[in-house]
């Protein structure tokens, strides 16, 4: 579906944002995305809602034509709604946006500028972390002193994409795309996975031969599922968990003949593939310590040796994690909050 009122100007990039019951965040996920300055069209991918999603979307298409609508007539997930999305988008970048996420202002011409200077198909940046209900900016995922710009390779995203280890896990990183390097390689997300898709998807560009720059200046405002200051679930993310999945994408990629070659890589994706099962394990482990049981904690932990460095790994964690929020004056927290972005 789409404004009869075309755009004027082609975009330069194509926002592909896939919405399954996002009536709560939709709106500010598109307006966020409108208010770039730089040609844009913002595809909202509806991928069978069964509340206002698209009565909102169809609002915001007749207020702007630089919004278009796409109707799933099944739920197939995120993958298949961003396929959809890509298979009509016509800019030259394509940017994938959460529909409970938000760009921060001057976030894609930051990117594509980067792009078009390293020659890039990947270009990412640093997340600002977002806590839904105490509607602020929480922190950052790396640091904000880390190398301004980095080549990531394949070894190098997977090194930091071992899941409940890594310190910030590469997989949620939230690149723009050139659409010309998507098609020419025929890459597009894998429809099976709902879970770990941008792994996949990245993983897919780079073992392609897709160059990857990596900005760290954030400008994507990531919701947490759990919000660090409000330590609420979000209640906006639709992403339900399958951590089989994923460890099973990251074994079956150890018979790519381009990962047979490299070792590390090898090496590195079973790594990843063991944490995965670990993570598997934690999560039947952490609702007890979350609610203070000690017995059912300490019977759970039993059930796997891996429990006790991953309880470990949690304590470290959530003592950094403090310190931070410690750190962390006011005036920063609150410079990105909701009515910004509205």
């Amino acid at each position: 579906m789409q404004n009869p009122a075309i755009a004027p100007v082609l975009p330069l990039v194509s926002v592909v944002i896939a919405a399954f019951n996002a009536e709560d965040s939709l709106d500010r996920a598109v307006q966020s995305a409108l208010a770039q300055k730089i040609p844009v069209e913002v595809i909202i991918v509806d991928d069978a809602s069964g509340d206002k999603t698209v009565a909102i979307a169809e609002r915001l298409m007749e207020q702007d034509p630089r919004v278009r609508l796409v109707l799933s007539e099944a739920n197939g997930g995120p993958s298949v709604a961003r396929n959809q999305g890509i298979g009509v988008a016509r800019g030259e970048w394509i940017a994938i946006l959460d529909a409970d996420d938000a760009f921060a202002p001057g976030r894609l011409v930051h990117l594509t500028a980067l792009g078009d200077r390293h020659d890039a198909d990947l270009v990412a940046d640093n997340l600002f972390f977002y806590d839904w209900h105490a509607g602020t900016v929480v922190g950052t995922a790396l640091s904000r002193t880390a190398q301004p710009i980095r080549h990531i390779r394949p070894a190098e995203f997977v090194r930091n994409a071992i899941t409940g280890r890594s310190p910030f896990d590469f997989g949620q990183l939230k690149p723009i795309f050139r659409r010309r390097f998507l098609t020419t390689r025929c890459l597009r997300y894998p429809p099976q996975l709902r879970h770990g898709e941008d792994f996949a998807f990245i993983i897919d560009c780079l073992l392609a031969d897709g160059r990857f720059i990596l900005s760290a200046e954030p400008h994507y405002l990531f919701t947490q599922r759990q919000g660090s200051i409000s330590d609420q679930g979000s209640g906006q993310s639709r992403t339900l968990l399958n951590l089989d999945a994923m460890r099973a994408h990251s074994l079956a990629m150890l018979d790519l003949p381009r990962v047979r070659d490299d070792r590390v890589l090898s090496r590195l994706l079973a790594r990843r593939a063991t944490a995965i099962r670990q993570q598997h394990s934690w999560n039947r482990v952490y609702p007890h310590l979350r609610a203070r049981k000690p017995m059912a904690l300490l019977e759970a932990m039993m059930t796997d040796w891996s429990n006790w460095p991953m309880l470990g790994r949690h304590l470290i964690r959530r003592w950094h994690h403090r310190a931070q929020m410690a750190r962390i004056a006011q005036p920063d927290r609150t410079s990105l909050s909701n009515s910004t972005l509205s």
